[in-house]
């Protein structure tokens, strides 16, 4: 069963006065998206009502005091900016919340075979447990983190091993920073090669610690990583997620490795999303998707590919091709973590 859930303030909430890609005119892309491929039906438009007080309860089990303290006074100081990526309008802490309980109360409520798609926003994965995450040059647009209140939701429930993919070409660097010491959440990130493209973090190298040791898990692409190779990488991910047996899957759902969707350089189709919803359609644990990024062509076109995807829709959708040497280095730097990741886990089993 799948549910697409609107949140329809954020269609007019936590709005920018300069010109920003993160603003309310992505939700009229994903919708019209949607119309054009006949899946309305399964959309629902919902304005989420909450308890201020009973949010800031779990905000501080996912954010420290003292940034929850900075962004309300940031609240009283609206317009201002939390960093030169990151704005806060006069609506925007009404809207985080929102979208922070709207997060946490899916993974609470979802039933055990359902799908949910949560086209909501500001998105989350940037912001770590005090703000910038893993020493990040700002926040990306971020202000608390939906996925994390996604897998509380879960937890709150019962559930014992939540996983987490996330598809955004940028690091999920603030999901990873939260759960880095766990190895109740397993944290699988497929992003572009972080060197020199933000937030410039998420190495291979880069798998957890402690206790979560073998748990975060960054797969690196290439500039110019076309449908052929990405969907290779794919498939590991998903092999690690069967590997681990989660109880539930969250995917921080970015769609801005399309092909000129304007803030990276990937050369992804319509296919790659088509694809990770067919991956997802075959899990048989709660999926709940959370919108991270995509500005342009990824939300008009790659939301409806993945929704078809999900919902077993047959389409034959053309691939993206990728140069040979970019193709052997991704597929050589995903098997090396793949390995390197299981070896960690056997490991800890002996």
């Amino acid at each position: 069963m799948l549910r697409i859930v609107i949140e329809t303030d954020s269609l007019r909430k936590h709005s920018p006065w300069f010109e920003h890609p993160e603003n309310p005119g992505r939700i009229k892309y994903v919708i019209d998206g949607i119309k054009r491929n006949g899946l309305t039906d399964y959309t629902r438009f919902v304005k989420h009502s909450y308890e201020e007080k009973e949010v800031l309860q779990v905000l501080n089990r996912v954010h420290c005091r003292k940034y929850i303290e900075y962004i309300m006074k940031c609240r009283n100081n609206a317009p201002c900016q939390i960093d030169p990526d990151t704005y806060f309008s006069e609506t925007s802490y009404e809207l985080a919340l929102e979208t922070f309980d709207l997060s946490y109360n899916t993974g609470l409520s979802i039933g055990e075979q359902e799908r949910i798609f949560l086209i909501m926003r500001p998105p989350g994965h940037h912001a770590g447990k005090c703000g910038k995450a893993f020493n990040a040059p700002t926040q990306g647009f971020c202000i608390f983190n939906n996925a994390a209140a996604t897998v509380l939701g879960f937890k709150d429930r019962g559930f014992k091993r939540v996983a987490i993919l996330d598809i955004d070409v940028h690091h999920g660097n603030g999901t990873q920073e939260i759960f880095y010491k766990n190895n109740d959440v397993l944290h699988i990130d497929i992003h572009r090669n972080p060197h020199d493209f933000y937030p410039f973090t998420g190495f291979p190298e880069d798998i957890g610690m402690g206790r979560g040791r073998g748990y975060s898990v960054n797969f690196i692409v290439l500039p110019h990583t076309g449908d052929d190779s990405y969907i290779h990488i794919v498939d590991y991910a998903f092999k690690l997620i069967q590997l681990y047996g989660p109880e539930a899957l969250i995917v921080s759902a970015g769609f801005d490795g399309y092909k000129n969707d304007g803030l990276a350089d990937l050369d992804l189709s319509q296919y790659s999303y088509y694809y990770i919803g067919r991956k997802l359609s075959r899990i048989d644990v709660p999926v709940v998707i959370v919108l991270e990024g995509g500005y342009g062509l990824g939300l008009i076109k790659g939301i409806p590919a993945l929704l078809n995807g999900l919902l077993g829709i047959e389409k034959q959708y053309s691939t993206t091709i990728t140069n040979n040497k970019i193709s052997l280095y991704n597929l050589m730097i995903a098997r090396k973590i793949f390995d390197t990741i299981t070896k960690v886990w056997r490991q800890s089993r002996e």
